[in-house]
């Protein structure tokens, strides 16, 4: 018989594992892995050891509660882990996930536990730190179109504060200025030095239909190999983690960038019946202006159609709940805010261990909704993820003229030349990875030395047209050694939600592979 495992005092020692929610959540969107989790240590048999798994769900930001900042929510979930370890008394491992908004509030709650050495003082190992479908770069969207600006003007004004610092909105004079979400990536700061201390750092990102938490802010990317990626074409294009295709892609693994027209020349070819020998020529501007602008109508006809179907219900539910929910955020700011604004520069590089303050914010949890009401929530939810994720779609633009990935070749790591076998090959060979962290202009020049310039395909398309702020969090978050894993959703337009299994849903099979992929290959027990 295995001895307990124990901590100095000799305690049964614990793996503390914290799990946050994003944006309107409840605990009910975490259960499927908070089971996964327990069922894959008890598989272990590591409970055999005397070591305990304890899976903890946040709770106190729950619902409109999550409006009232990535701060204060932050302080909220810090407090909570504190009551947690004292609670158990012996936690000797920590790790902690968070879900979309939920992984700021993670990096801000981890900075506050930094600054106060909680985990130094009692010798806690800190193990994993993951996030799924977390906006580290903010949602501010890219691009600079008339509909692009006016959805980046308006929509934060209905998400609280919380909105406004997602949008990179909340500048502080006392900070120089800069937004929450930028002063997080800083080198210097606590939050980044608190990120460090893990073992493993992972995340999780959806390759399509999540332009909210699209893949360049949940994956740290400075560009956007998946942009004309939809249901039905993009399978034979990536490389896939063994066991876990297609839906959980090897960043690491190369991919091949081909000219557009290159691409499409092979498609036609392939769809054109063997029988006809006719040689037929496209007139490639005509055919992309027609290709782009009916794909352009299409979308604002579903933005109209969501906004028939779902505007009476969405509205309603706004105007009600929200305006009583608002209100009460602003009162609990306030209270905030008073003891704690004029201390945002040393929130971020000395955070007090004690402040007065925290009080006010850790509330007594309200009743929990009954079953019906958390449906009800998650209907409305859906819902509005659809209406949000039909006018991104809408208002993003992209060149038509450009490069797409294309079908991938034998996975291999090793063929990675740009020279073609015919000298007719004008395509690129590169990474997901490679495309992440380097510039358009950076990526050519590298590639420039193993093919010529006018061989190369131009990479305009896979550019975004991001901000200096946000490619400053970009170039500072990809010094992190992250494991990085796009995930690529076919089966439900819902990406957003089936990535975690948010909920029952019968299409969301393919999130039960991602959470399989999570608690069997990346989480260290």
């Amino acid at each position: 018989m295995l001895e307990p495992a124990v901590d100095k005092t000799g305690s049964t020692a614990y793996h503390l594992v914290v799990l946050v929610h994003g944006l309107w959540g409840n605990r009910s969107h975490l259960e499927y892995i908070s089971n996964a989790l327990k069922t894959e240590f008890d598989s272990r048999n590591r409970s055999n050891s005397g070591e305990q798994l304890f899976v903890y769900t946040a709770h106190l930001n729950e619902g409109y509660k999550t409006y009232d900042g990535i701060d204060v929510c932050g302080v909220r979930v810090a407090s909570e882990i504190e009551e947690q370890i004292s609670a158990l008394g012996s936690v000797t491992k920590f790790s902690i996930c968070g879900y979309s908004l939920g992984g700021l509030i993670s990096r801000y709650a981890l900075g506050v536990l930094y600054k106060r050495q909680v985990f130094k003082k009692r010798d806690i190992k800190l193990v994993n730190f993951t996030t799924f479908c977390t906006p580290h770069v903010g949602v501010y969207a890219p691009g600079k179109n008339a509909a692009v600006k006016l959805f980046n003007a308006v929509v934060p004004l209905v998400l609280g504060n919380s909105g406004k610092q997602m949008f990179l909105k909340d500048k502080s004079k006392l900070a120089g200025g800069l937004p929450l979400v930028l002063a997080m990536s800083m080198e210097n700061s606590v939050f980044y030095k608190a990120l460090q201390e893990f073992e493993s750092k992972s995340l999780y990102a959806n390759v399509i239909n999540d332009k909210r938490t699209a893949w360049w802010t949940s994956g740290i990317s400075r560009n956007d190999p998946f942009f004309d990626i939809d249901e039905n074409n993009g399978h034979h294009r990536f490389c896939y983690v063994s066991g876990y295709g297609p839906i959980v892609v090897d960043h690491t693994k190369p991919v091949k960038i081909s000219r557009i027209e290159d691409f499409n020349e092979r498609a036609e070819e392939k769809a054109r019946p063997r029988q006809s020998g006719e040689n037929m020529k496209v007139d490639k501007q005509e055919y992309f202006f027609l290709n782009y602008w009916i794909a352009k109508l299409g979308r604002w006809l579903m933005v109209l159609i969501n906004l028939l179907l779902i505007a009476p219900l969405w509205a309603l539910w706004f105007v009600i709940s929200g305006t009583t929910e608002t209100i009460k955020s602003t009162i609990r700011v306030t209270k905030f805010v008073k003891g704690y604004s004029h201390q945002f520069i040393q929130e971020i590089y000395d955070i007090p261990s004690s402040p007065d303050h925290e009080d006010d914010m850790i509330e007594t949890l309200p009743d929990t909704p009954g079953e019906y009401e958390l449906q009800f929530q998650q209907s409305l939810q859906d819902q509005t993820d659809t209406f949000i994720e039909s006018v991104l779609s809408a208002i993003e633009r992209k060149n038509t003229l450009s490069a797409v990935v294309d079908e991938a070749e034998p996975c291999d790591e090793k063929n990675m030349s740009d020279e073609g076998d015919t000298g007719k090959d004008f395509s690129m060979r590169t990474t997901l990875k490679e495309l992440e962290l380097y510039s358009v202009e950076a990526i050519k020049a590298r590639h420039s030395r193993s093919a010529s310039n006018e061989k190369l395909p131009s990479l305009e398309n896979l550019h975004l047209e991001l901000g200096p702020a946000q490619l400053q969090i970009i170039d500072s978050l990809n010094k992190i050694p992250w494991s990085k894993f796009p995930v690529y959703i076919r089966n439900t337009p819902s990406t957003h939600a089936c990535a975690i299994v948010r909920h029952g849903d019968p299409k969301f099979g393919e999130g039960k592979v991602i959470v399989k992929h999570w608690v069997s290959e990346v989480f260290s027990f």
